[in-house]
This record gives C-alpha cells, sequence and structure tokens, in this order.
C-alpha cells in the first residue's frame, strides 16, 4: 500500500460494539456484541467496500473497571476482521469508549465514563496498552484488510493535549506493526452554537501511515433533526430543514439565530466547513470521513439532496466515508421510515435511493 494514497473507502459503521448501554438498543439493531455475517454480505453486495466498528474496551476488558484486555473476548472483533477478508471489505476498528473518555458519557443512553484520558496519566497508559495489545494480536493481518482508528471524537482538545495523548499510542502501534494504517479523528472545536473542524497538528497529520479522520455531521440542525440523543445540542424551536438550508425559528419563538444556526448552508459551506481537511487532501496526505449521514426523522427528499452535495463534494477529492449506521435510523437498511419508498433485501429493508446516492462516483 503506498505511503501517499489509500484506497477510496466507502461504506458503514456497524454499531452492535459500540457501547455496553442496553438504551441503544431503542434505536440500533445490536446484538451484544455480535456483529452478524449477514451484513458484510449485504454491503458487499451493494458495492460497498469499508466498515467501521466503533468499540467500547468494555465488551473485552477484565479487572478492576474492565481496563485489561481480555484475549478470549477479543474473540468478538477476531470474527470481524475475518468477515472482512473473507468478502474483502477493510476494517477499521477503533474505541468509542476509551479508557477515560467516551463521547457519549453524557448522554442519558449512555453512562460516564471513569477518570480523564486527555489528562490523567493512568487513563494514557491504559489506553496504550490497549492499543499494543490489538497491534500485536492483528500483527498478521495486511494493511490493506486492516487499520485502526485511535478514539471517537475528541472534542476541544489543543495540540499540546492532542501529543501528549496520540504520538505515544501511534508509536506502540508502530513498534509492532510499522506499516499499519491509524486514523487519527481531529478535534471538534465548540464556541457556543459554531463547530470547528480541526485537524490533528502537523506533527501527528503529515506521519507517513496516518490516516486523518473527520465526521460530517453539519449543519447539525439538519442531521440530527428530532435525534433524542442530541437534546440540548441542537435547536428545537427550529423550522423543519430544506436543503439548501437557511435556518428559521418556528412561528411565534422569539429567538435571535447565532452561530451554525445563523449560517446559509449547502455546498459551498460544506466546502468551507471541510477546508482544513480537503487542504490536507491536496497537499497530498490521507484523508477519510469516518462518520456521516442525518436522522430518519429528516424528509427523504432532504436527506437524498443534502447526501447528493456532501458525495458530491468529497468526490472532487477522492475521498472516502462511512455512514453512521448500515442498519437503523442513520443507515440505508431498515431505517423505519415512513416517508421513502423501501425495497425487501435479504429480509431486511433497503432504502436504495439513498443507496445508491452513497456509492458516488469511481
Amino acid at each position: 500500500m503506498s505511503t501517499a494514497t489509500i484506497p477510496r473507502w466507502r461504506g458503514f459503521n456497524i454499531v452492535d460494539l459500540f457501547s455496553t448501554s442496553v438504551r441503544w438498543k431503542e434505536f440500533f439493531p445490536m446484538d451484544d456484541g455480535v456483529i452478524a455475517e449477514e451484513d458484510f454480505v449485504m454491503i458487499k453486495e451493494l458495492g460497498f467496500n469499508f466498515v467501521r466498528i466503533p468499540m467500547s474496551y468494555l465488551f473485552f476488558g477484565k479487572g478492576p473497571f474492565g481496563r485489561i484486555p481480555d484475549p478470549e473476548r477479543l474473540t468478538l472483533l477476531d470474527r470481524v476482521i475475518e468477515f472482512g477478508q473473507k468478502y474483502d471489505i477493510h476494517v477499521m476498528p477503533g474505541f468509542h469508549r476509551a479508557p477515560g473518555y467516551c463521547v457519549t458519557a453524557g448522554s442519558q443512553f449512555d453512562f460516564p465514563e471513569r477518570g480523564s484520558l486527555f489528562t490523567e496519566d493512568e487513563d494514557l497508559r491504559d489506553f496504550v496498552t490497549w492499543w499494543r495489545t490489538l497491534a500485536e494480536r492483528y500483527a498478521h493481518v495486511p494493511s490493506e484488510a486492516l487499520s485502526f482508528n485511535l478514539v471517537n471524537e475528541p472534542f476541544n482538545i489543543d495540540d499540546a493535549t492532542f501529543e501528549r495523548t496520540f504520538l505515544p499510542v501511534i508509536e506502540a502501534i508502530e513498534a509492532v506493526s510499522p506499516h499499519r494504517l491509524i486514523q487519527v479523528e481531529g478535534s471538534f472545536v465548540l464556541d457556543g452554537s459554531s463547530i470547528t473542524l480541526r485537524p490533528a497538528p502537523k506533527s501527528i497529520a503529515t506521519r507517513h501511515n496516518v490516516v486523518n479522520s473527520v465526521h460530517l455531521y453539519h449543519p447539525m440542525t439538519l442531521t440530527h433533526y428530532e435525534c433524542p440523543w442530541a437534546e440540548g445540542m441542537v435547536s428545537e424551536d427550529l423550522e423543519p430543514p430544506s436543503w439548501p438550508y437557511q435556518p428559521s425559528v418556528r412561528e411565534g419563538v422569539e429567538r435571535t439565530l447565532t452561530g451554525d444556526d445563523a449560517k446559509r448552508w449547502d455546498k459551498e459551506a460544506l466546502r468551507e466547513l471541510l477546508a482544513p481537511y480537503l487542504d490536507l487532501a491536496t497537499a497530498g496526505y490521507r484523508v477519510h470521513v469516518g462518520e456521516m449521514g442525518a436522522y430518519s426523522k429528516v424528509a427523504h427528499d432532504v436527506y437524498i439532496a443534502y447526501a447528493k452535495d456532501v458525495v458530491s463534494l468529497l468526490d472532487e477529492y477522492g475521498l472516502g466515508y462511512a455512514m453512521w449506521n448500515f442498519r437503523g435510523p442513520f443507515g440505508v437498511m431498515d431505517t423505519g421510515r415512513t416517508d421513502a419508498t423501501s425495497e425487501d433485501f435479504h429480509g431486511h429493508q433497503l432504502d436504495r435511493a439513498l443507496a445508491d446516492v452513497l456509492r458516488g462516483s469511481d
């Protein structure tokens, strides 16, 4: 695999391992960490080549607070990597819940995480141990089949903290698998009602084995419209979104819109938002969109129009991407929608129109 390019990975997140909280089963068809081979069959048949596996370390841990990797429990991940090789689908596991950090820890559908990955040395040591363990366990797997994604959605992390946290992990993986590709997500920077996407510092972003990963959920008032776990993050007093989208308050509401809520959103606004990553791609560094999509309460015709612009923009730069998720309300299968035509596909309900858009151009 070239050090300058990656394949155009396009596919989905499969979420059975992302949380041990049973509350998420209210929205996603999770099977207690057992990922179905059928998902790989369907993803391959639909013409996609990538699966991201967000994980909670608690599925695989033992000892106090589940911090010690248990080789026997890692068989849950073994079988997923084997499915990837069987169906020629690249697999990228990554920690959604890491020792000391989980972006959904404050959600009513999840639970707090002990410690702080970004400030506590003990949590960082545990984090390094987990990634060293995975690097050793899968050292035999070709880089074409497997890459690693360090941690999901770090928020408001400055460059010094970023380097303190992620350089030791990258070096631990490199010591075992020098050619393993490592997807490193930049930071979401929150400023009132505005979110800025900031890549990893140059010392990390330009490394020979790093893929710069970004999640695209903009504008959130569209992508998370009426999404239950986005309460408090997304305004509930706005009119239903359209595309292109100029947010406006509902009739009878008195409020001045600011930040992202005051901005007109279209393809060029997305280009401006993603500019730091698009600049990296233009300069020859690897970039991938690890998550994107919109909740199923967004009108289907709006979602299709939005998805067409997103995919068209990423096509311009040859960038791959993964939907959150495959089966469920952000995906293309069993979405629960009532405003879209679906077709029977391996006993599931497929949103063929959205799947066709997501394949993009070759």
